[in-house]
């Protein structure tokens, strides 16, 4: 048996395609991905990509999002891996405040370090973006994290 290769690597536009298919696959929102493209991580086993994570940056805040991990490979740290990477990256770009907004995926979220919010005191950039105010349901819960 040969071993797995995984990779942790920033996204670039040749990755977009597989991206998207990974989103689509996961219902996720992905119709503008290629508008952040630069703020993705990607896992990559044998040069596939079996994760991502991205966010949408509005001066010291930002909407985490897209974070995804193939079924055929969830259960193996990829999401801890994809959120601790994705974390650094916000720091870098000098964000503050993470945001998110989720369905089914606050119990994971929990475990670094975001808690739930009202609605009502959700940043105004925030409620702005397309995933807020357009692409998630009102019953998401929208949940933030102090970087």
């Amino acid at each position: 048996m040969h071993k797995q290769e995984i990779e942790v690597n920033v996204a670039t536009k040749n990755q977009l395609n597989e991206i998207k298919s990974l989103l689509k696959k996961l219902s996720l929102v992905y119709e503008d991905a290629d508008k952040y493209v630069e703020n993705f991580i990607v896992v990559l086993e044998n040069k596939q990509i079996v994760g991502c994570a991205g966010f949408e940056k509005y001066d010291e805040v930002g909407l985490l999002r897209s974070v995804a991990v193939d079924s055929k490979h969830q259960g193996k740290g990829i999401g801890h891996k994809l959120i601790k990477e994705i974390n650094e990256n916000a720091k870098k770009r000098e964000i503050k405040e993470f945001y998110l907004l989720t369905d089914s995926a606050n119990q994971f979220f929990l475990k670094f370090g975001f808690e739930e919010v009202s609605r009502a005191n959700v940043d105004e950039r925030i409620k702005k973006t397309h995933e807020y105010s357009e692409a998630c349901p009102e019953s998401a819960i929208v949940m933030k994290k102090i970087l």
